[in-house]
């Protein structure tokens, strides 16, 4: 584990919005099938989250993304099955963060992220509410 986490000033990031994303499903009941097939289908699904941390006037800050007025959350999502981790997670954030490929803010290459340590691991069925913390050896 790292001892040293860099923090980049608040300054240093341009902010703008994406085109919003459609939702896959009509209702409520629509989404909990559909998880409960792909679950059937893949096994558990596995989602990474990075936690992106600035300072600004000298206190941390952990950036996380608006989505509509309703809620905050942390930038990633769902990885393909067999999908490594840290690739998975920059391509998420290139999805989610980077600035569109020929815009002016556009620098460097995808997938140009500093992906530090894992801090933790979370389980459950894509179409549970309960997450248990670590491996689970028995299997749901």
């Amino acid at each position: 584990m790292s001892n040293t986490i860099n923090l980049y000033p608040l300054s240093n990031f341009t902010f703008s919005t994406k085109e919003a994303q459609p939702e896959e499903d009509p209702s409520v009941s629509a989404r909990l099938q559909r998880l409960q097939n792909n679950y059937e289908d893949f096994g558990m699904r596995r989602t990474v989250e990075g936690i992106l941390v600035v300072h600004d006037h000298g206190h941390p800050h952990i950036l996380m993304l608006q989505i509509a007025n309703a809620f905050f959350k942390l930038p990633g999502d769902y990885l393909k099955p067999g999908e490594d981790e840290t690739e998975g997670l920059k391509a998420r954030l290139d999805e989610r963060l980077a600035p569109l490929p020929g815009s002016a803010q556009h620098l460097g290459q995808d997938g140009d992220w500093e992906i530090g340590d894992c801090l933790a691991q979370w389980w459950r069925p894509n179409f549970e509410t309960f997450m248990a913390l670590g491996v689970i050896e028995h299997g749901l």
